[in-house]
């Protein structure tokens, strides 16, 4: 595996071994279930589970979507379980917001039950290959999975902590080596896909900024937007396949069009409009820090290394995206950085 890829893949690991874990969250603990409206779910990702990416599910008078697949099978499964705890309705569609593996792993669960799954037309082509990055390849993944279960083993019982982060890195490289990359059945590139669970509508939409293939889905009657990751509330985001001045321009519209919604983001809790307000604060500080700095002459090396993380954001999650972040907001200002 080369420089790049090991730095790629590290960042979707980084959301699964978040320093967020307690020993509190036991390792089935993958989810947590929020009735955001009447009959509209947020599946909110825990650390140290093998979700990692926030999903959650719309019910209607005759049938359910499903949006996002989590990260893992694993996770998929026990959605569903939740899903059955709450409703007998069918599961008539999935949707993907967008390519990331902590976002559609869990496909082939869908596929293998004949569900369609629903994405923008540019996971077609992302899916199974630009996927690979955050997917350490089937030896990768057997090698670190005997060495945690050696140390597992040579870990004494009184250890409780370390057994406990152990035990949760054998489960997720376990979960992780049952992944089968696999495509959505239906997909589209512009304008709105129109849904319809009964009497219920889900309004499905594109707009760029996170990957260039990211869909939304509003919920008209509950006023609810799942954003997929296009939305993070109180945590840095991966910028690796962003272009933040289209990300900013479409949370504006967003913010416009969706007032008094609640947002269920791809990563951290349900937000409402001034959580994405910060978020997209965020991003445009980021870039305006960043600008700067290339006017003042500095390297990307020497960005990374001079700015610091304003202090109203160092209590976001996944701070150790705080200096990627940098180098990907640098190589997009000067035109260098590869785009999807």
């Amino acid at each position: 595996m080369n420089i790049k890829k090991e730095i790629l893949t590290s960042l979707i690991l980084a959301l699964a071994l978040s320093s967020q874990a307690t020993s509190q969250t036991k390792p089935q603990e993958d989810f947590k279930l929020t009735e955001v409206s009447n009959g509209v779910f947020a599946a909110t990702a825990l650390p140290g589970g093998v979700a990692v990416g926030n999903a959650g599910f719309v019910a209607g008078d005759s049938g359910i979507l499903v949006i996002d697949t989590f990260f893992t099978p694993v996770a998929v499964e026990e959605l569903l379980e939740a899903i059955n705890t709450q409703t007998k309705q069918p599961i008539k569609y999935a949707l993907n917001t967008h390519y990331h593996l902590d976002h559609t792993g869990g496909n082939q669960v869908f596929a293998g039950r004949g569900i369609p799954i629903l994405a923008h037309d540019k996971l077609i082509e992302w899916q199974t290959t630009k996927n690979r990055k955050f997917l350490p390849d089937k030896e990768t993944l057997g090698k670190r999975l005997s060495d945690a279960q050696k140390q597992l083993a040579e870990t004494p019982t009184d250890q409780a902590e370390k057994r406990i982060q152990l035990e949760r890195q054998v489960r997720r490289l376990n979960a992780m080596n049952s992944i089968v990359l696999t495509n959505p059945t239906v997909t589209f590139s512009s304008g709105t896909i129109h849904l319809h669970l009964g009497t219920r509508e889900v309004v499905l939409f594109t707009l760029p900024g996170h990957t260039g293939g990211d869909v939304l889905a509003f919920v008209p009657d509950a006023n609810v937007v799942f954003m997929g990751d296009m939305g993070w509330r109180k945590t840095l985001p991966n910028l690796v396949d962003a272009t933040v001045a289209d990300w900013i321009n479409s949370l504006d519209i967003i913010l416009v069009q969706y007032p008094s919604a609640r947002f269920v983001p791809g990563h951290g809790e349900v937000a409402t409009a001034a959580d994405i307000k910060e978020f997209r604060d965020y991003l445009d500080d980021l870039r305006g820090r960043v600008k700067k700095a290339i006017s003042d002459g500095l390297t990307v090396d020497q960005a990374k290394q001079t700015l610091k993380l304003p202090e109203k954001y160092q209590s976001f999650g996944f701070q150790n995206f705080a200096v990627p972040n940098i180098e990907d907001m640098y190589k997009e200002l000067n035109g260098t950085k590869v785009k999807l």
